[in-house]
């Protein structure tokens, strides 16, 4: 008998598998949560409803298409956590662009590498990343920068032959860069309604991001992760965590990695929930305050951090009632690590 080899498993189960994007999951929850707060910076001072953000990444999405920039291209994204980081992976998904979440530890080889690895033609990159200054591994790994006049220019690049284009998180113009405020505001009427046309052909099996592996037996390996697996990833997450419209979730890994992709941008648009940003870096302190400040109920971090956070709300006399429910994973968590998450945090469940 003739057998086939498909490319999906099909079983019944109570939360069944979705065909969307994550550009129609955008889209659908600006309808669903107009006016509803999304995503709130606290170091950024900076607050967003649904309706505010999906203006904003269609926009972005729009100026890079004018600059450029193709469904199926990559665009990569250099920085920490910030509302910028926030608005442009999801541009990417709208824009049918293949977004490259680099590490914003990363030093000039290892940024040199990951462009040439994927071959990135636009890179969004933040100013400073803790002592860092990045534009200056800028120029080491685009020499030609060095040269550029002070308006931006498209790029050409021996070591970098890829990139085009580098768009800055700041208003600060450097040279032979954007500006990433004017990038969205620069994008035409016609340009934002294309974006929003053609969110039917991108489908829910096309890649949107690539993931790069640690690195830990050799150069880092890029992984090409599709919508389909992404949104269901997170529709499933979210089920199981009983997040809600009303929870509000405090983001402490970073958006470079999946875990901090998914739970800190995606989850909101599945389920109506707030994003909360206390730091643009793990600071236990500033995620303590954070929790207290806007209530969150909902987090996800490293066992490792948990006990940078216990030990700072016994030191500081910091009391956290509002944690439902807490996730850790990245490393092993000890049964004496749980029970103290539980007593200093007040945390009701662990996952």
């Amino acid at each position: 008998m003739e057998t086939y080899n498909l490319s999906y498993m099909h079983n019944p189960g109570t939360k069944p598998l979705c065909a969307l994007t994550i550009g129609q999951i955008v889209s659908n929850a600006a309808k669903k949560w107009k006016n509803k707060e999304v995503l709130v910076s606290l170091y950024q001072n900076q607050r967003f409803t649904f309706g505010e953000i999906y203006d904003k990444v269609d926009r972005l999405a729009g100026g890079l298409a004018q600059l450029g920039l193709k469904p199926g291209d990559r665009l990569g994204i250099w920085g920490p956590n910030s509302s910028e980081w926030f608005i442009s992976r999801l541009a990417a998904a709208r824009g049918g662009f293949i977004v490259v979440q680099i590490d914003p530890a990363y030093q000039a080889p290892q940024l040199e590498y990951s462009i040439n690895q994927v071959e990135i033609k636009i890179l969004i990159s933040t100013e400073f990343y803790k002592s860092n200054n990045c534009y200056d591994i800028l120029c080491k790994t685009v020499p030609e920068l060095n040269t550029c006049p002070d308006n931006a220019v498209e790029l050409k690049s021996t070591k970098v032959p890829s990139l085009k284009r580098i768009i800055m998180m700041c208003d600060k113009q450097y040279n032979g860069t954007h500006q990433f405020n004017d990038i969205i505001n620069s994008a035409s009427p016609e340009s934002v309604e294309k974006i929003k046309q053609q969110q039917n052909l991108i489908q829910p099996d096309d890649g949107c991001a690539i993931q790069f592996s640690s690195g830990t037996t050799g150069k880092p390996k890029g992984a090409l992760l599709s919508h389909h697996s992404l949104v269901n990833c997170i529709i499933q997450f979210a089920h199981r965590m009983n997040i809600q419209s009303e929870s509000k979730i405090l983001v402490t890994t970073q958006f470079c990695h999946t875990s901090g992709s998914l739970f800190g941008i995606l989850a909101a648009f599945v389920t109506g929930a707030v994003i909360v940003l206390p730091y643009p870096v793990f600071d236990a302190v500033k995620m303590l305050q954070g929790i207290i400040s806007e209530r969150c109920s909902y987090m996800l971090a490293t066992p490792s951090l948990y006990v940078e956070m216990i030990e700072k709300s016994k030191e500081q006399n910091i009391i956290i009632k509002t944690l439902e429910c807490a996730v850790y994973g990245g490393a092993p968590c000890s049964q004496q690590l749980a029970m103290d998450m539980i007593e200093t945090l007040n945390i009701k469940h662990l996952m």
